[in-house]
């Protein structure tokens, strides 16, 4: 459950949610995603309510929202190939030829550093660095508004991750707003403006990530970055 939350995410800006397992990090990512309904309050895109909205305007709206989760090969169909996963966005969605979406789909794989000859295979081929590098593509094909992004990283290696703070960096220049939850408070700071600290569904810090991680007045936080930067 959440209460007592309010913020807004501009085109162009990142939030990064941080808090333990269980804090609510991924519950709000998915009412931002309209795979739950509010119980009370409003969420807004734009200057249209996001919710309460009938079934069929609710989807008209979510090409404009996109999502990486956290277990990239689980979100990914087991029996279509990198080229249908990647053209299926566009296809769902009556955009472009058939030819015209695979070459879409080879620019993509070529942007997130997906080896194209590894577009013919399924997902069970795939490391797990590869899959959530086709989840990602997947996102980006319908140009959303706004990234949401589950622990993205947790199947990377350092290599990986690093590119993929470049790509978001990147897409925040280009004015794609971004939500993203993670434990990895390095990546939080350099990718987010702002950051909001949840415990029990609750926010506990909020505002300008460079003041919230500068001042963990909270116990929750400081725990969080007592682990991040604590050795052994």
């Amino acid at each position: 459950m959440l209460e007592d939350l309010s913020f807004s995410i501009a085109p162009g800006e990142a939030w990064g949610l941080v808090g333990e397992s269980g804090s609510g990090k991924t519950t709000l990512l998915h009412l931002a995603l309209g795979l739950l309904e509010p119980t009370a309050g409003r969420l807004w895109l734009e200057d249209a309510p996001w919710s309460p909205l009938p079934e069929r305007a609710r989807r008209r709206r979510r090409p404009r929202i996109q999502a990486v989760f956290q277990e990239p090969l689980a979100s990914l169909p087991p029996h279509r190939s990198g080229w249908e996963i990647l053209a299926e966005p566009l296809e769902a969605w009556g955009r472009g030829s058939a030819p015209a979406r695979r070459e879409a789909a080879a620019r993509m794989a070529a942007r997130v550093k997906f080896p194209e000859a590894a577009l013919a295979q399924r997902p069970e081929a795939w490391s797990g660095g590869l899959a959530q590098r086709l989840c990602l593509g997947r996102a980006l094909m319908l140009e959303p508004a706004l990234l949401v992004l589950d622990e993205p990283c947790s199947a990377l290696d350092a290599t990986q991750a690093s590119h993929l703070l470049a790509l978001l960096l990147d897409l925040k220049t280009a004015g794609t707003a971004l939500l993203f939850a993670s434990h990895d408070l390095l990546m939080v700071q350099q990718l987010c403006d702002q950051g909001l600290v949840l415990e029990a569904g609750r926010p506990v810090a909020q505002g300008p990530i460079d003041a919230v991680m500068a001042e963990p007045v909270h116990p929750t936080l400081k725990a969080l970055l007592d682990a991040t930067f604590t050795f052994p």
